[in-house]
């Protein structure tokens, strides 16, 4: 009878799998000893470490927590953000360490080279710009003015279709939303 062989790294998986269901058991075990003590007012006979287990519980959650989102760390301690979807990363760190709902695009080459970009240009001096792009999403917007100089307004989602942005003076340009 031959005996199976593991890898140094399947039997390190293993063993952590072990200890997240280990961790996961006291926790369950935990908060239903407090539950049947508020509920039904059974005090345990024995010692209860809610607190451990919970805490034991969250930091199990976060270290085996997995994510394929990609985040920049800003000038100010402790600040993350996402990237703006495929614009690049120079163009996210342009945005407010406290998010709103416009963030400045440096790199118009970027956007404009890219294929799911939507681009309005208005001749006219507008106040307000009203933009149907039907990209069925709340799109990130950048605006320029006829000197390719980023304006920023007030931008309003109608809907994922639709959208408006109000500036404080009159101008014409161009839309880019992706």
């Amino acid at each position: 009878m031959a005996i199976a062989k593991r890898s140094n790294s399947v039997y390190t998986a293993e063993l952590a799998l072990n200890k997240r269901i280990s961790i996961e058991k006291e926790f369950a075990q935990q908060a239903y000893v407090v539950f049947r003590e508020i509920k039904f007012g059974i005090t345990p006979c024995c010692y209860v470490n809610y607190e451990s287990a919970v805490t034991a519980h969250f930091m199990s959650e976060w270290k085996y927590s997995k994510s394929d989102k990609l985040i920049l760390t800003t000038e100010v301690e402790g600040v993350f953000i996402e990237p703006l979807a495929p614009i690049n990363e120079d163009a996210s760190l342009a945005c407010p360490a406290t998010p709103s709902n416009v963030c400045t695009i440096i790199d118009l080459a970027a956007i404009l080279k890219d294929k799911g970009t939507f681009t309005q240009c208005f001749e006219s001096k507008l106040t307000v710009l009203t933009v149907t792009h039907n990209l069925g999403k709340f799109p990130s917007v950048t605006i320029v003015d006829d000197n390719n100089e980023v304006v920023v307004g007030q931008v309003d989602y109608i809907n994922t279709n639709v959208l408006q942005v109000t500036f404080s003076t009159p101008f014409k340009g161009c839309a880019f939303l992706n």
